[in-house]
């Protein structure tokens, strides 16, 4: 496949992984306590979406504004006031820039490396919403419907797009969730096709040359010639009390600490995602029913493993999602769910940890904002040399994030031989076994009150 151009669909491509918005706003107003059955709500909706550019001027609305024209169209075909659609509409624009702050990295790859462009059937102020949402400098063309007077499956807006960047139709790859806009348009131009499926079956739903996606970030083991974790796998610790944040959020889970309007679990499964994670083991307490709900209702794309016990140390808990882990895949990374780490970097830490020799991997960084650090050193070769009170230099700590191979996690000790897991790390070093050690940038340990400030920050960052 000689690419040189990628083009993306915008709505249910770009802000979600396969989820059309008709099908996220069903989803949000039957949350919101509407539910008139599907045939009303997809009549109300279409009458919204096809006359939105003729009941309104458009031209220069961001994305907030434009969903609350097309929500308030909605509402008042269904009966419903002005306060619904702006609840509606805080959802849908929550989950949307989600997944653009988790897509940019992609992105900007992407376009070191190719022409980009949007091709969609929209309202006639893309523009305006990508520049909005600091994403219309990544493409080269916006080919839309409202502008170009030509909509998705016809090949004139398809056309329109390769010839603005400067290729044929079969030297662009068309990325999007519509069989029958997306792909079966590009199909008709001989243009090679992603679809993005999501979490929908995809057998027999496309054609036989068609690249099927899960997620958007699949592009990059397709187009940027990078491994990704081996069959999507990766560990979460979630099992801890979470007692020092008690007292600025009583009652509340540490996993489900809200974030940056999102709860800390989140932005850790955020991070795996962006490094390949399809699969996630997540070890809970016997009270993680919340955070449990929580995590199949944000991410029904993934597939969940939850493990529930109430473990003795962190070493055990460990120790418990790496031995599962290893019953499914060759190898993986685990986080805690106090580690902040941003998603660029968890991706660049799974792809060099895994494709090295060694066994077993750390994620090490220089800011340490810890009252108990574990010290690494790192030799010349990135290996690490030493680590807590054998570490001399003392310039990076760990930060929540390993890498292991099935070997290294059948091997380990029976749960009674270490009290912490920072033991068990020290004591594999200290065996000769190679650990490399990645240094990462700004993380955060998220333990405590004063944590929370920074966190934020850190969220809004990256």
């Amino acid at each position: 496949m000689h690419i040189k151009a990628v083009l993306f669909d915008y709505g249910g491509t770009l802000d979600s992984d396969g989820l059309t918005w008709l099908n996220r706003f069903s989803t949000l107003y039957r949350e919101h306590g509407i539910d008139t059955g599907l045939e009303p709500f997809r009549r109300a909706f279409y009458d919204a979406d096809d006359n939105l550019p003729a009941r309104f001027d458009l031209r220069g609305l961001g994305l907030e504004r434009t969903l609350l024209l097309q929500a308030g169209c909605v509402c008042k075909s269904l009966g419903q006031g002005e306060a619904l659609a702006q609840d509606v509409v805080r959802s849908f624009l929550d989950s949307s820039r989600s997944f653009f702050r988790r897509n940019l990295p992609l992105l900007k790859e992407l376009r070191s490396r190719y022409r980009l462009g949007v091709v969609s059937n929209f309202y006639g102020n893309l523009d305006s919403i990508l520049a909005g949402e600091g994403l219309l400098d990544l493409f080269d063309v916006v080919s839309e419907s409202e502008k170009v007077g030509v909509i998705k499956p016809e090949p004139g807006i398809f056309l329109h797009a390769v010839n603005a960047v400067g290729c044929a139709p079969n030297e662009a790859l068309m990325v999007g969730d519509s069989i029958r806009r997306d792909m079966r348009g590009a199909e008709g131009l001989g243009m090679p096709h992603a679809w993005l499926a999501g979490g929908h079956d995809a057998s027999g739903r496309c054609c036989g040359r068609a690249h099927v996606l899960r997620s958007l970030l699949d592009l990059g083991p397709l187009l940027l010639d990078r491994p990704t974790l081996h069959a999507g796998f990766a560990g979460i610790i979630a099992a801890g009390e979470g007692s020092r944040l008690k007292e600025a959020r009583p009652g509340t889970p540490k996993p489900l600490v809200s974030v940056a309007g999102r709860p800390l679990v989140h932005w850790v499964v955020e991070g795996l995602r962006a490094a390949g994670a399809r699969s996630i083991v997540i070890l809970l307490n016997t009270s993680g029913d919340a955070v449990r709900s929580y995590l199949e209702s944000a991410f029904p794309d993934v597939t969940w493993t939850f493990l529930r016990e109430d473990t003795a140390s962190s070493w055990e808990s460990f120790r418990l999602v790496s031995r599962r882990l290893a019953s499914e895949t060759e190898r993986f990374i685990i986080s805690t769910v106090d580690a902040l780490i941003p998603p660029a970097d968890v991706a660049r830490f799974a792809r060099e940890a895994l494709s090295g020799p060694e066994a077993a991997a750390l994620a090490v960084t220089p800011f340490v904002d810890d009252e108990k650090p574990l010290w690494a050193d790192l030799d010349d070769a990135g290996r690490v040399s030493a680590l807590g009170a054998r570490a001399s230099q003392r310039r990076c700590a760990t930060c929540g994030l390993y890498a292991l191979r099935r070997s290294t996690a059948l091997d380990m000790p029976p749960a009674p031989t270490y009290a912490r897991l920072r033991d068990y790390w020290a004591a594999l070093v200290e065996s000769g076994s190679p650990v490399r050690g990645m240094v990462l940038g700004k993380t955060i340990d998220v333990d405590r009150p004063q944590d929370l400030g920074i966190a934020e920050a850190a969220v809004r960052a990256f």
